[in-house]
């Protein structure tokens, strides 16, 4: 009788093994590395290379519809795959609600707008192979993620209120010990890093001209290499601080753009 029920156990265990052997494994994608050596690729790992390309130098790849001199990759670290720091893996959370514009936001929308007010530049159309290329790349950094779960590090930090208002004036001081050696006493940035102020950079629309927005990206990965070492009443002086500098103006608030924007949706 113990004979058998070994032999049974022993069938179960085999049968068990036998269906999971034959269940779809997950597969692994190809890395960016890997797509950027293929000498042919298929319509979608095109695209997701393009994709990349456009947000790591968008100045080459993007330019027709770029109006300053910033790359997505200036706000989307390591090509937007860093958390905390904008990272795109976000497919899964649309299409969602955005109050900015007060509809049902489609990934496509999401980044045509960002040309728009994030670059500065012009929204394009829908269609526009540069829209599917982003799109395809945030496909495929977002595999794996579950529908409608915000993944991890999605955006950046909101930090806990201080209990003091954010000072500018104390902002441009922390900027000019912690910040200024790379974006420059004006703001203006070098050839490797963007400017955070002035014409060239992003416009009054952008998200990143929101102060708490800003600070949390400020607190989480600035300076570059050396993210949370400023305090939380520190990156909130200073995006204080850079929301008072000059910029391009919201293009929301011209009438005539909005009403293009609308016709182009």
């Amino acid at each position: 009788m113990a004979k058998l029920n070994i032999f049974v156990v022993l069938l179960l265990l085999l049968q068990m093994s036998v269906a999971h052997a034959q269940q779809p494994q997950p597969q692994t994608q190809p890395t960016i590395e890997q797509l950027l050596q293929e000498p042919f690729l298929d319509d979608y790992y095109s695209n997701v290379v393009h994709g990349y390309e456009i947000i790591t130098n968008s100045q080459k790849h993007a330019s027709r519809y770029v109006g300053n001199a910033l790359n997505c990759t200036n706000c989307h670290l390591q090509a937007g795959t860093q958390k905390d720091a904008l990272p795109l893996n976000v497919a899964g959370m649309y299409p969602k609600w955005r109050a900015k514009n007060g509809k049902r936001n489609g990934i496509g929308l999401r980044i045509r707008e960002c040309f728009l007010y994030s670059m500065d530049g012009i929204m394009p159309p829908e269609d526009a192979p540069e829209v599917l290329a982003i799109a395809a790349y945030i496909s495929y950094l977002s595999q794996g993620q579950v529908m409608g779960v915000e993944p991890e590090g999605r955006g950046v930090p909101t930090l806990q209120d201080t209990g003091y208002d954010p000072n500018p004036a104390n902002g441009r001081l922390v900027y000019m010990e912690q910040c200024a050696s790379c974006h420059g006493e004006q703001g203006d940035g070098t050839e490797d890093v963007p400017p955070v102020w002035g014409l060239d950079s992003y416009n009054s629309g952008a998200g990143m001209n929101r102060i708490q927005e800003a600070a949390g990206f400020i607190w989480a990965n600035m300076p570059l290499g050396n993210g949370r070492s400023l305090t939380h009443q520190q990156a909130l002086d200073v995006s204080a601080y850079l929301n008072l500098q000059l910029r391009p103006a919201d293009p929301g608030q011209s009438k005539f753009l909005k009403l293009l924007e609308d016709f182009l949706n």
